[in-house]
């Protein structure tokens, strides 16, 4: 129940039969589907919103608890990382789909249709897989099916790449000057949106999928190639 587990949460709940945990129970005041882990891990569709960092012990604590014939679906900003780790903690009687939303609180704030969410399965039946893809659709809710390699690849030259600016720029302290053109300022509450995620995700997201370093290298080259280029060239 960090920002992005309530806003699943706000979405979920209007279809009812939830058990929702968190660590922190003072998160869980004004919700009337808590529940402790043990039951949250006997529901039939398991939805994991927590720290890609945090897989690994969830996922150790998940496995004896896990019904036959149930569904662990991940929602980490990563996919490689977290497929590995539920590939190794999730029995064979549970199924594993993993699933990065493309959007977070703040893009998703005024609703989420129209967003877009990547599906990546690893362990479904097709049944299943056609049961939680006909309810994403039904929320209105863009589906892109990939490979756990093939999302992290495209997301350390988007998403990762995105939140560098946003961290290097909020080091800096920039932004929100009054002289700017309309294009900037748009630039900027983007950046602002994503400077309201917690550090945690920003680390996890650039250590933790396998592309990240190598692309953030090619971007930071191409960047000093510009700067040399423009104090050399007449």
């Amino acid at each position: 129940m960090g920002r992005f587990g309530r806003l699943v949460y706000e979405h979920l709940r209007l279809h009812g039969g939830l058990r929702v945990w968190t660590r922190d129970p003072r998160k869980l005041t004004d919700v009337p589907d808590a529940a402790t882990f043990e039951d949250a891990a006997r529901a039939d569709i398991v939805v994991l919103t927590v720290a890609i960092s945090a897989m690994e012990e969830t996922c150790a604590r998940l496995a004896p608890l896990l019904r036959p014939g149930s569904l662990v679906i991940d929602t980490c900003s990563v996919k490689v990382w977290p497929v590995e780790i539920m590939r190794r903690h999730v029995p064979d009687k549970a199924g594993i789909l993993a699933t990065h939303p493309l959007f977070g609180p703040d893009s998703g704030r005024d609703g989420i249709r129209g967003l877009k969410i990547v599906l990546c399965p690893v362990r479904v039946t097709p049944s299943a897989y056609q049961q939680v893809r006909g309810f994403l659709e039904s929320l209105g809710l863009v589906l892109i099916e990939a490979t756990p390699e093939e999302h992290d690849r495209q997301a350390a030259r988007t998403q990762a790449v995105f939140h560098l600016l946003a961290q290097t720029l909020r080091r800096l302290g920039w932004g929100g000057e009054s002289m700017s053109t309309p294009g900037p300022e748009a630039f900027f509450r983007q950046i602002n949106s994503v400077q309201q995620d917690t550090a945690q995700l920003f680390h996890d997201m650039q250590r933790l999928n396998p592309f990240a370093a190598e692309y953030r290298k090619q971007f930071l080259a191409a960047l000093t190639e510009i700067d040399r280029d423009l104090a050399t060239r007449d």
